[in-house]
């Protein structure tokens, strides 16, 4: 956790603000551990040096190489030409660094001269459906973020908050900032990368990782065709909330949706609140359920809470939830070497002696760790693949089982 903060600053806000801003990442650049708002033509140089603008594992200068103070001044000063004019691999990425710098200082200078003067940088995010705007003129802490301080924190952001998709949040003693991606796939790939810049000894360090799976089915007694959403708070902080629905004739309301919340701060209790949709500041009933309640099982827990609403009255909401709070303590890798190895190279035998002994709802938990160990090994496909043949075998002529049962192979299969 952080230190605490003194001289009466400020927290850090752990979750971005309902329909915050929403940065489209392609238009930036991971360049010595700044991330670096660009343009398009400064992107298209880029790539005819073999870099990759937009997918965030590509940096700009050699492994190991810092940045040069010589370059970065020139640059700042409005130099138009550099010095280096060396054919080296150095000079060359020297020299795009270079441009990248002067590019950034360029974009504050035209803020400040034309800061009354409407207009749209290249590259603008398109808006988002929540109706949050970007600033037309970029501030330098959103034009350029430092990953190298201590407490930087790279987490993703619920869809329900910002109204985009695919987005993550990158708080720094500044300020936190969120920033869309394109897909899943994306998003994960640049928060990998920038939780690295931000803590290169981050897999030889002991970490807790903190991690929240909520169904939120249905509530009841509610007052009729009234448009509601659930909002979820962890320690009065709002981190998703679902789609805003009305209310029927007698007062049930069915949402069936699942929140996959991970890289949480600690928190010590989960609040649940019924909000109007017109008047999201008014709760209508509200409940708190402490999450040592939800982590003291290791199946999900579902029940129905009883909401309290402000006002009272006869006969009070209740919403039926179903979640699973996790804390899981990481160790350095190197004291998973032994078991990585080990599962690696006799999954079989591993999985022979399991399969009739565990419970079905341990063979879900089974499969699915010993699938993600195997494909951080590059063991996952030949793993699927012995299960399969060992799942054919096992049925032989009984074809109408094979993958029907609650084997390991079919947990895995679905993992």
């Amino acid at each position: 956790a952080p230190p605490a903060s003194t001289h009466g600053a400020a927290p850090l806000p752990l979750a971005p603000a309902p329909d915050a801003p929403v940065w489209d990442v392609s238009n930036f650049s991971l360049v010595d551990g700044h991330l670096v708002l660009v343009g398009r033509d400064q992107e298209a140089l880029c790539r005819s040096r073999n870099r990759t603008g937009s997918s965030g594992s590509a940096n700009l200068h050699p492994a190991g190489g810092r940045r040069d103070p010589a370059v970065d001044e020139r640059s700042t000063r409005g130099a138009t030409r550099s010095t280096e004019s060396e054919t080296s691999p150095t000079s060359q990425s020297n020299n795009v660094k270079g441009l990248l710098w002067k590019r950034l200082w360029e974009r504050k200078v035209r803020g400040i001269l034309r800061a009354e003067t409407p207009g749209v940088p290249n590259g603008e995010r398109v808006p988002s459906r929540s109706g949050s705007r970007e600033s037309l003129l970029p501030a330098l802490s959103v034009a350029d973020l430092d990953l190298s301080g201590d407490n930087v924190i790279v987490r993703p952001v619920h869809g329900s908050i910002v109204g985009e998709k695919f987005c993550f949040q990158v708080i720094t003693g500044e300020g936190s900032r969120s920033f869309g991606c394109a897909s899943l796939a994306e998003r994960d790939r640049w928060i990998e990368n920038l939780r690295r810049t931000a803590q290169p000894n981050k897999d030889n360090c002991e970490r807790l990782e903190l991690a929240l799976s909520l169904w939120v089915y249905e509530a009841r007694d509610l007052p009729p065709r009234r448009r509601l959403r659930c909002h979820l708070h962890l320690d009065g902080t709002l981190f998703a909330r679902t789609t805003a629905k009305a209310a029927g004739l007698d007062g049930e309301l069915f949402w069936g949706e699942l929140f996959q919340l991970a890289a949480l701060p600690p928190a010590r209790a989960l609040t649940l609140t019924l909000c109007r949709d017109d008047h999201a500041g008014q709760p209508v009933a509200s409940v708190t359920i402490p999450l040592a309640e939800l982590a003291a099982t290791r199946q999900p827990l579902e029940r129905w809470y009883l909401l309290s609403a402000p006002g009272g009255g006869e006969r009070m909401p209740s919403v039926r939830v179903r979640g699973r709070y996790r804390e899981v303590r990481v160790l350095p890798i190197v004291r998973y070497k032994e078991l990585a190895e080990f599962i690696t190279f006799h999954y079989r035998e591993l999985c022979a002696r399991l399969e009739p002994a565990i419970a079905v709802r341990h063979k879900e938990e089974l499969a699915g760790a010993l699938v993600h160990v195997l494909q951080s090994t590059g063991k996952a496909k030949s793993f699927l693949i012995d299960l399969g043949v060992a799942e054919l075998d096992r049925f032989d002529d009984r074809e109408a089982l094979i993958f029907r049962e609650n084997t390991l192979a079919t947990k895995a299969i679905d993992e």
